[in-house]
């Protein structure tokens, strides 16, 4: 583990503070008027290529020397690990959600009760991941890309920690304005920020295993489609829970995830492929 290099902090600094500002520039207007945040859920896939465009035009004002797509992990090779990474993160995606609701179902907190269609949803999971991954492209090139490979000498943790939390509070001006419309309960703001805190670590370490941004963009993109599918499609639904249950119920799926961190991380790189290249 060794020290920021000398222009990180400063980069840092300027990205986080314009990707801090833009979010709450956006979400404002919906907090103090009547607007329907609605729009905010027909722009989302716009909005997720923010960080893209923020840490480009950062990157291009103050780093100009140094090829954009390079440091943000693009490349694919060895295209092996690549592809076992993204193998990786499928598997840890689809079975954090299914585990959950296997032992919450065991406890009696939520019945197994598949609606009409769900065998075809299934089915569609992966190829709308793979849909997805256009839009979470837009995000991971900024989270796991670009800033993983600067703050990669602190460390796995340290840096997946950091981001992790930038990120998780990143979304919070977004879930707090459909809390403000009564569109979303606040409960679920709680737990979704709790989500992408843990769902962060997962999406890290398929990064730093294959030096790639890409199993990391395939990540996010099952992320959002297999938690979508299986808590709509396969049990009773958790808006009938009351907060007790909903409560245990999320204590079921944050353990579920302790665990599967636990092994996941077990073995971490001290840095990637990628950004061992990129810091030389």
């Amino acid at each position: 583990m060794t020290a920021l290099l000398p222009w990180a902090p400063r980069f840092l600094t300027v990205s986080g503070g314009v990707l801090a500002a833009l979010v709450v520039t956006i979400c404002l207007p919906f907090w103090l008027t009547d607007l329907d945040s609605e729009i905010l859920s027909i722009a989302t896939p716009a909005l997720q290529w923010i960080p893209f465009v923020v840490i480009l035009v950062v990157h291009l004002a103050m780093r100009p020397g140094v090829r954009f797509w390079r440091w943000s992990a693009i490349g694919v090779r060895p295209v092996a690990r690549t592809i076992g990474s993204a193998g990786i993160a499928l598997v840890v995606f689809v079975a954090v959600p299914l585990l959950t609701i296997v032992v919450a179902s065991a406890l009696g907190l939520v019945n197994i009760a598949p609606v009409e269609g769900a065998a075809t949803a299934a089915l569609l999971v992966l190829p709308l991941s793979i849909v997805w991954m256009v839009f979470a492209f837009g995000e991971e090139i900024g989270w796991r890309g670009y800033l993983t490979s600067t703050l990669a000498p602190l460390g796995f943790w340290r840096s997946t920690l950091a981001i992790g939390a930038f990120w998780a509070a990143w979304h919070l001006p977004l879930t707090l304005t459909y809390a403000l419309d009564g569109s979303m309960p606040l409960r679920d703001v709680v737990s979704t920020t709790i989500n992408l805190l843990l769902a962060a670590v997962a999406i890290a370490a398929v990064r730093w295993f294959s030096g790639s941004v890409w199993p990391a963009v395939f990540a996010h993109a099952v992320m959002n489609t297999m938690g979508q599918f299986a808590y709509s499609n396969l049990i009773t639904p958790l808006t009938s829970l009351d907060d007790g249950a909903y409560l245990a119920f999320y204590g079921v799926s944050w353990a579920v995830w302790a665990v599967v961190l636990v092994v996941l991380t077990r073995r971490m790189p001290v840095l990637s492929e990628a950004s061992v290249e990129a810091h030389r």
